[in-house]
């Protein structure tokens, strides 16, 4: 076995190459997809995002190269009208500034971009997937350096291909997932590497590396509690070593590491605080502005990655064969007891990991390489403490072999299990024609113009429009959400001009105002509502709706609807008919589906205004929600609308709108409530019905987007 020593290190070389190769195949994987989808999953040559954040880094790495982002100058692309200095109150800004803490990612793109002359997206799409993969060094230098080579070999492999990390890390995420895990296990392994030498010389370049290493940490992702956490554990392991008794060279050590950070890391401490609290005790922290509003609804409760996994999604988003994923979490408990003073550097992100078991998805992406970590020190745990105590495997150079050969297998079969990651395609989150609308207002509406829609697309709007937006996936949380959702679920155009007229002119500031004057979110809404706050809107606005709109309304209108009362809005559905047939001219019998689900089969009247319930699925409340009463119900109105033809029957009396919509030549119905099928977003984005004195079509994109101009004043008042 002695002669294969020397041949030892090109072997592992070997396999974490095969691993970092396997990470970045599964990622381009999906390619052939985006190829075979070129006319929506690219804007003229370019590939489009396939996550929400990528835009924001994205357009600050465009800000960059166009010069525009200066440190510690206004953001004027978020916000609105709240990105101006005055939009300050007690001490709170409401507007951000452009910073490179947590923006590395951007200034990295940018300046690569401009060397390279190579556009931000096409850069994405070659440089993601490897910066993905980049924390296969570290992880596997320190497992082998600590004698468990086929620690990191395993570690480094499962976490390459962990179905959360690889759904964040994905083809064409251009995010700060990407070195999340790389930075703080490089970070961890120089102050490994500094305990584990006598040298003064080598002490110095360890802890220097380390303290570099915690700087660019902290730019890439702005988290001071995480980084207060590491400083932490590099202290804890000085006085496990040293007793308290520091002798000089120590201090000079531990100043190395922290004078670098000083600057922010003083922050670490309350925000670990608060972020425990919330993250594990569900005690959520606000600031005295949050709580200012705390009367508005939690638009929270709809987004998507703040939902909790149950222990079974946990495990099998950590690696899809669960058995492997169990026994590696249990490899690992036992390393961190063998092991703990040289893991202690990276145990922080193993519970981490596991507060995913407690609270957001997210976290889970953290636990693949303990996982695989887990599995590598088995083997060393059987073979060196198990087998060794009973007497077993007393020929080292046996012993070594089969520990090889054990390790090697277990490499290929994670390999083999886990492959099909590669399936969980990563897809952009807009399309190449609402790229083109949004490069339409760019180039033509005014360079101060704000884009008012819902917020998942704020940061594609900043990118691909330049044009500010009101909210957006970093400030959906204030009450311009609320407002912004009232005036898309309001059956009133008047109150949804003064809706916009008040947002646009006051902004989030003025929102602060008044509720410290004593004025409560209920009466403000109302008296905004009555026009007390209309003003001209002198900054051009303009509403956009697009197609996504559509599946999101519901949220919308729940929130649009909100009763400050009882603290809850209208819940609806969107119920849509197919399969129709025509028993006669102008009756209907048509198959009705939420969700894609069948619910009911329903007979429309036209001639009569009435409608028939024949039956409907057990649960589905069918009836009570379209307001019908021995399934018998009242059709208020029926609209048609093909490309530039509409037309509509009012039959007078209030009950349920139906909407009769051709989408390139194919027929669509849907069916609303009277409130829903009034409403602003029924009215003005499906059917085209608006009024003039309020708003101006500007494009008729339906169903990629429509977008109105806000008038300026009420026109004919």
């Amino acid at each position: 076995m002695n002669k294969v020593r020397p041949y030892l290190a090109f072997y592992f070389a070997l396999l974490i190459i095969i691993a970092a190769i396997v990470g970045i195949y599964t990622r381009f994987y999906s390619s052939n997809l985006w190829k075979k989808n070129e006319a929506l999953f690219f804007y003229k040559g370019e590939p489009l995002y396939s996550e929400y954040d990528s835009f924001y880094f994205a357009r600050l790495a465009q800000d960059i190269k166009e010069g525009i982002f200066k440190i510690g100058k206004i953001d004027n692309f978020r916000f609105f009208p709240d990105n101006c200095s005055k939009a300050k109150l007690k001490g709170r800004n409401f507007y951000t500034t452009y910073n490179i803490s947590g923006n590395l990612i951007s200034a990295i793109w940018a300046y690569l971009s401009k060397i390279f002359n190579i556009n931000l997206a096409k850069l994405t799409w070659y440089l993601a997937p490897i910066f993905a993969v980049t924390f296969i060094i570290p992880i596997f230098l320190y497992f082998k350096d600590m004698g468990y080579p086929y620690a990191g070999i395993l570690a480094a492999i499962v976490g390459a291909i962990s179905p959360m990390y690889f759904l964040r890390t994905g083809l064409m995420r251009l995010d700060t997932d990407l070195l999340n895990i790389t930075l703080p296990v490089l970070t961890g392994y120089f102050f490994f590497k500094f305990f584990e030498t006598e040298s003064f010389k080598k002490k110095f370049l360890w802890s220097v590396l380390g303290s570099l290493s915690l700087f660019l940490y902290y730019l890439w992702y702005a988290h001071a509690n995480l980084c207060f956490v590491l400083f932490c554990v590099f202290l804890f392991r000085y006085v496990l070593d040293r007793r308290f008794r520091f002798v000089k060279e120590d201090a000079i050590f531990i100043l190395i590491v922290l004078l670098p950070q000083i600057w922010y890391i003083w922050q670490g401490p309350s925000t670990l605080f608060f972020q425990i609290r919330e993250l594990v005790f569900n005690i959520k922290h606000t600031t005295s502005v949050e709580t200012l509003f705390k009367d508005f609804p939690n638009i929270f409760i709809s987004i998507s990655e703040l939902q909790h996994l149950k222990p079974s999604g946990v495990l099998y988003y950590t690696f899809p064969q669960r058995i492997l994923t169990v026994l590696g979490f249990i490899g690992m408990i036992l390393f961190f007891i063998k092991e703990f003073k040289r893991l202690i550097f990276i145990l922080p992100y193993f519970l981490i990991g596991l507060l995913a078991f407690v609270s957001g998805a997210r976290f889970v992406m953290y636990l693949g390489i303990f996982a695989g970590a887990g599995l590598g020190f088995l083997i060393y745990f059987v073979f060196d403490i198990v087998l060794t105590k009973v007497g077993l495997f007393d020929d080292e150079n046996k012993k070594e072999l089969v520990k090889h050969v054990i390790g090697t297998s277990l490499f290929v079969i994670t390999i083999v299990l886990g492959i099909g990651v590669k399936n969980l395609y990563s897809t952009p989150k807009i399309y190449s024609p609402l790229v083109k609308d949004m490069v339409f207002i760019r180039e033509n509406t005014p360079k101060n113009s704000a884009i008012w829609t819902w917020w998942d697309y704020g940061y594609a709007f900043q990118l691909y429009a330049r044009r500010a937006t009101f909210h957006d996936g970093g400030s959906q949380w204030s009450p311009k959400t609320y407002f912004i959702a009232r005036s898309f679920a309001t059956d009133s155009p008047k109150e949804a001009w003064y809706v916009t007229s008040f947002v646009s002119n006051y902004g989030l500031f003025g929102i602060a105002k008044q509720l410290l004057s004593g004025v409560t979110a209920k009466q403000l809404v109302s008296e905004v509502e009555k026009g007390k706050f209309a003003k001209p809107i002198k900054t051009p606005v303009y509403w956009v709706f697009t197609k996504d709109l559509l599946f999101k309304f519901p949220w919308i209108y729940y929130f649009g609807s909100y009763n400050f009362d009882t603290k809850k809005g209208k819940k609806i559905v969107i119920l849509q008919a197919s399969q129709c047939s025509a028993v006669t001219n102008s009756l209907l019998k048509c198959v009705i589906s939420e969700g894609g689900i069948n619910v009911a089969l329903i007979d429309f009247d036209l001639s009569k205004g009435v409608f028939f319930i024949e039956k409907a699925l057990p649960g589905a409340h069918i009836a009570e929600y379209l307001g019908a009463f021995n399934n018998i119900g009242i059709i208020s109105k029926f609209y048609l609308r093909k490309n530039k033809i509409f037309k509509q029957i009012d039959f007078g009396k209030k009950g349920i709108v139906i909407d009769y919509i051709f989408v390139k030549n194919r027929p669509n119905i849907l069916v609303f409530p009277y409130e829903v099928g009034m409403s602003m977003f029924n009215q003005m984005y499906l059917l085209r019905n608006y009024d003039k004195r309020y708003f101006t079509l500007v494009l008729d994109d339906f169903p990629t987007s429509v977008i109105y101009k806000v008038n300026e004043n009420i026109k004919g008042r």
